[in-house]
């Protein structure tokens, strides 16, 4: 009888051992299953995370130029999000209670009412890796070997190798120390309405809001999207800002901090560019005035040296006069970009400013696409017209990159439909002009005075570098739950 109540003792001990073990295993799971959710939380707000490992030498999460362009801090600091030491990587979740619900309630919302004394568990990150090839490398810290930050925003098809975040988060039961580890995949995917939500009519990069000088800006059509102010705090980093009185709105417009940096500007091809020839490109100059002079070029990619005192009109490219599409209908063996570019200045190697006198107008024929690169600065004075030979269409296809500042001087109406891209240069605008904006104008900065600019930028979406811009993909659901032993 002893023996067997022995053995009955025993067998109590031992069962009450385990099912304080997987108590103990649970409470930790548990920790490291809301560190999944947090870490996926804080990848939705800061996207451009998803695209690169933690621990990249080149373009980890800490590196300024990522880290900079994120709506949370993101630190390697005691308790920071990109923080996976042992010591001090934990981020503790503390049990509260809530007077709207009845029990108590995780602290996961921020609506505690009352905090329990301590942290019932915590949770760090071990690893996330960006894995868009399928090619991890253990011997190099688990990154991808070919990683690069990479990631095609046209769409899912153009991600063959079905990229993926690899997310690994430990969670840990304060009360004995167990820990528990947890690895999953979160696929990444495109999303393509990313700039159509953001709808930048005017997008300036300037880090401190305060020194922009905004003038009078009226938008009938898209946000005023701002680079955040520097040294805002991280609950206002991205959020939305009020703008001086000066700047107003539709029941639609946003004023909006983004953190990302400007597209860069547009690639241009080596020239000559596919050979197209010459007659079936539309160069025309109306009045006689020969404002536009010293044309010449091989194909679609063409230098010119603009007048700087007659008047005219300078017609770049037209689809009607060569009908040339990328199924090579013509004839002539083109399969590249369809698309006119023109070069200001003799050759790469001799540029020159763009200067658009008073009376002188760029025009398009509204359906060819036409890119103007400036390796200098884009003048416009007076009375000038940027715009579409059909005045019933805006001239969506139009850009204009421009590699130092953009100078507008006038006491006119200045039209302007398409794009203009400043990503390093500053907007000055002297005099009083009227500024009639359809399309969009992006710079480093802006200093308006007295003008009066009127956005629609309704038409923006056809722009070449928006797949360019600083990639916000999707993340989806994780997918591949593995419970792994924590070290």
């Amino acid at each position: 009888m002893v023996l067997l109540s022995s053995v009955g003792l025993l067998q109590s001990s031992e069962e009450n051992l385990i099912a304080i073990s997987k108590e103990q295993s649970s409470t930790s799971l548990a920790m490291a299953e809301l560190g999944i959710a947090r870490y996926r939380e804080l990848l939705n707000n800061n996207r451009v995370l998803a695209i690169y490992s933690l621990d990249n030498p080149d373009w980890g999460w800490t590196n300024t130029d990522i880290s900079n362009q994120t709506c949370d801090v993101i630190s390697d600091d005691p308790g920071g999000w990109a923080n996976n030491t042992d010591q001090d990587g934990w981020r503790d979740i503390t049990l509260t209670l809530n007077e709207n619900v009845y029990g108590a309630d995780l602290n996961f919302d921020g609506d505690q009412i009352d905090t329990i004394s301590e942290p019932i568990g915590s949770y760090r990150l071990v690893n996330y890796i960006y894995d868009n090839d399928d090619d991890i490398d253990p011997a190099n810290d688990d990154t991808d070997t070919d990683e690069d930050g990479i990631f095609d925003q046209t769409s899912d098809a153009a991600n063959p190798d079905e990229p993926k975040g690899i997310l690994t988060v430990q969670g840990r039961d304060n009360s004995d120390g167990s820990i528990a580890q947890i690895q999953v995949d979160i696929p990444i995917g495109v999303n393509t309405e990313d700039l159509n939500t953001l709808d930048p009519g005017i997008w300036i990069h300037q880090s401190d809001e305060a020194a922009i000088n905004f003038g009078t800006i009226t938008f009938t059509s898209g946000n005023l999207v701002l680079y955040r102010a520097a040294g805002v705090t991280a609950d206002v980093r991205c959020a939305d800002f009020t703008p001086p009185g000066t700047v107003t709105g539709t029941a639609d417009t946003e004023f909006i901090r983004d953190p990302r940096d400007l597209p860069p500007l547009v690639e241009l091809p080596d020239p000559p560019s596919p050979l197209v020839p010459e007659d079936k490109i539309n160069i025309l100059e109306s009045d006689g005035g020969g404002g536009f002079d010293d044309i010449a070029g091989d194909g679609r990619f063409i230098f010119f040296n603009p007048g700087v005192d007659d008047k005219g009109e300078l017609i770049l490219g037209t689809l009607a006069a060569g009908e040339i599409t990328n199924s090579d209908d013509a004839g002539t063996g083109y399969t590249g970009d369809d698309r006119y570019y023109y070069f200001v200045g003799a050759d790469l190697d001799n540029p020159s400013d763009l200067t658009i006198n008073d009376g002188q107008s760029i025009i398009t024929d509204g359906e060819a696409e036409v890119i103007i690169y400036v390796d200098g600065d884009l003048n416009i004075n007076g009375e000038v017209k940027i715009e579409n030979s059909s005045d019933s269409a805006s001239s969506r296809y139009l850009e204009i990159h421009v590699t130092g500042d953009v100078n507008i001087t006038s006491s006119d109406t200045v039209e302007i439909k398409g794009l203009i891209h400043a990503p390093d240069g500053t907007v000055n605008i002297t005099g009083s002009p009227t500024i009639e904006l359809t399309g969009s104008i992006w710079a480093e900065d802006w200093d308006g005075a007295n003008g009066n600019v009127i956005v629609d930028s309704s038409e923006y979406e056809y722009y070449s570098i928006t797949p360019e811009r600083t990639p916000r993909p999707l993340t989806y659901e994780p997918t591949g739950w593995e419970q792994q032993e924590a070290e």
